[in-house]
């Protein structure tokens, strides 16, 4: 699965695709982390309150903060993104939005 073109520019479907795959797993994480659901809740909403106010570079890092948050390693695919900065704010913003949507299906 190529996530840019021959150009570099990422690719909007394959970014989308991959950031739903990690939220997913991260959600699974974060309830297995977490002994209350409200626990859970509240680092969604805070992480979703905190990726609105920032921009480009630094909502792929709140993402990666996550992760360390929770003794969790940054899956692979998630750091070969971080090497393209496109794609690491698109990665970023599909990843918040799928978690938060993810919390208010449960």
């Amino acid at each position: 699965m190529g996530l840019t073109d021959e150009k570099g520019s990422p690719d909007r479907d394959a970014v989308s695709i991959c950031s739903c795959i990690f939220a997913g797993q991260f959600f699974d994480d974060l309830c297995d982390y977490f002994e209350s659901y409200e626990d859970v809740r509240e680092l969604i909403s805070n992480l979703s309150e905190s990726a609105e106010d920032t921009a480009g570079k630094q909502k792929f890092l709140l993402v990666c903060l996550q992760y360390d948050a929770i003794y969790r390693t940054l899956p692979d695919p998630v750091w070969w993104i971080s090497g393209n900065p496109a794609a690491a704010e698109l990665f970023a913003e599909g990843f918040t939005a799928y978690l938060k949507q993810l919390d208010q299906q449960t």
